[in-house]
């Protein structure tokens, strides 16, 4: 089973991005390169660094993160954002 990222929306974590205890899995994100646990200073409670985070992902032009893992070949950002709330 895979998780979304709460950042970019990608549906490719290995494990949910927090644990029910609220902290981060230590996970990076693929797409996006968020760091669950270290970028959101382990808070998962903060909105706001997530839509931080996003934000400047959008900025710089939604540019895919990892140079092992490849970015599916139908990969659209906007269209994987657009389930974003």
């Amino acid at each position: 089973m895979k998780f979304t990222c709460l950042v970019c929306n990608y549906i490719g974590l290995e494990e949910p991005p927090y644990d029910l205890r609220g902290f981060g899995s230590d996970e990076i994100c693929v797409c996006c390169g968020f760091h669950y646990g270290y970028d959101d200073n382990g808070n998962n409670k903060n909105p706001y660094v997530i839509e931080q985070w996003r934000r400047s992902w959008i900025n710089i032009g939604y540019k895919w993160f990892s140079s092992f893992t490849k970015p599916p070949s139908n990969w659209s950002p906007k269209e994987q954002l657009k389930g974003i709330t």
